[in-house]
C-alpha cells in the first residue's frame, strides 16, 4: 500500500504476517483439566478444572468392590463433564461448527482416550491429534504443542520453534549467520541475507545524518537521545522495524518475523537482541574489527545511493 505520507505504513504487512489460524486443546488428567488455544504464536488458557478422583483401593475385604464401583462412577461424570465443557468451549452456538481449525487431546494414562471417546461428534471430527504429556496445565500444554509439530508445522509458534533451531544449530556450528543490529543490518544492505529474523517488538531507531552532500546511517535503541555528532546533522529518524519491512524485499530477502512466546524465540531475543539472520556466504561483519579501517567506505550493496554511508 502506497500512502504519500511523512512515515512509513507498515501495518499491512505486520497483520498479513499474523497468523490467525486458531487450535484448540484439551490437557487432561485424574487432578486437572485445562483448555488452551493456539493462534500463531499467541496462548492462551481458557479454562481450568481442578478435581480430586479417588485412587484405586489397594485393601482386600467386602469394601474393595464398593470402592472401585465409586472411583469408576466418579471417573465416569469427571470425562462427561469435561466433553461437555468442551462443547460449551469449542463448538460456535451461532453456527454449530467447531470454533478451532483442530483440536488436540492430551493427558495420561486412559484418561484422556475416555474423554475424547465422549466427545461431541462434530470435536471428534476435528481432533487432529490425541497425545500422552507427562504434565497438566501449562507445561501439559507446551509439551503437547511439541509432539503435535508434524500436525501443526503451519501454525505460527510451532514453525517458529523449526526455524530458530536450525538457526541455533548453525551458530553452535559457526555457519553462515549474523546477529545483532549492527552486524544484521550491515549484511542486509550488503544483500547478504537470504532469511531476516526479526523481533517484532524490536526497539531501535534509524538515524540518517549528513554532512553537506554525505549521508551517514547509525541505529540507537529506543529511549536513548538522538545526538548529532560534531557537524553532522539529523536529518530523520524512523523505527528500525518499520525501515525493514519496508525495503528487506530491496535487498533480496526474505523476513520471517519471531515472537518471544516461545522457549527459543525468548532466547533469540535475550541473547541476540531480536535480529539475525541467514547468510548467504560468510563476510567479515563489523562486530569482528576488521572492517574499523573500512567504516567509511560504501556498502556492497549498489542499490544505496553513492554519498550514503554506514557508521556502527
Amino acid at each position: 500500500m502506497y500512502r504519500c505520507d511523512s512515515k512509513f505504513h507498515t501495518q499491512v504487512l505486520r497483520d498479513q504476517l499474523n497468523d490467525r489460524m486458531t487450535y484448540g486443546f484439551m490437557i487432561v488428567d485424574g487432578d486437572q483439566a485445562t483448555f488452551h488455544r493456539l493462534t500463531g504464536d499467541y496462548r492462551e488458557t481458557i479454562l481450568k478444572v481442578d478435581v480430586d478422583l479417588p485412587k484405586k483401593h489397594g485393601r482386600g475385604g467386602q469394601s474393595k468392590n464398593r470402592f472401585e464401583r465409586i472411583r469408576v462412577e466418579k471417573r465416569g461424570w469427571y470425562t462427561s463433564k469435561i466433553a461437555e465443557l468442551a462443547t460449551q468451549y469449542f463448538i460456535d452456538k451461532s453456527t454449530n461448527l467447531p470454533n478451532v481449525a483442530g483440536l488436540v487431546v492430551g493427558g495420561s494414562a486412559s484418561i484422556k482416550d475416555d474423554i475424547h471417546k465422549k466427545l461431541d461428534p462434530r470435536l471428534a471430527k476435528a481432533t487432529v491429534a490425541v497425545v500422552d504429556v507427562q504434565y497438566n496445565g501449562e507445561s501439559g500444554f507446551n509439551q503437547a504443542i511439541t509432539l503435535c509439530s508434524p500436525v501443526l508445522s503451519s501454525v505460527k509458534i510451532v514453525y517458529e520453534r523449526n526455524l530458530m533451531s536450525k538457526f541455533f544449530e548453525l551458530i553452535a556450528r559457526n555457519g553462515k549467520y549474523c546477529i545483532g543490529v549492527e552486524d544484521t543490518l550491515y549484511a542486509l544492505t550488503s544483500g547478504l541475507v537470504e532469511v531476516l529474523l526479526l523481533w517484532k517488538g524490536l526497539k531501535s531507531r534509524r538515524v540518517e545524518m549528513a554532512l553537506g552532500e554525505a549521508k551517514k546511517v547509525v541505529y540507537v535503541r529506543e529511549g536513548e537521545e538522538v545526538k548529532e555528532m560534531g557537524e553532522w546533522k539529523v536529518v530523520g529518524v524512523v523505527d528500525t522495524v518499520d525501515w525493514i519491512l519496508e525495503h528487506y524485499k530491496e535487498f533480496g530477502a526474505k523476513i520471517e518475523l519471531i515472537s518471544d512466546q516461545t522457549e527459543v524465540g525468548s532466547q533469540f531475543v535475550r541473547g541476540f537482541g531480536g535480529l539475525g539472520g541467514f547468510m548467504r556466504y560468510d563476510i567479515e561483519l563489523p562486530s569482528s574489527g576488521i572492517l574499523e579501517e573500512h567504516e567509511n567506505d560504501q556498502p556492497l550493496n549498489n542499490s544505496l545511493s553513492d554519498d550514503e554511508e554506514y557508521v556502527w
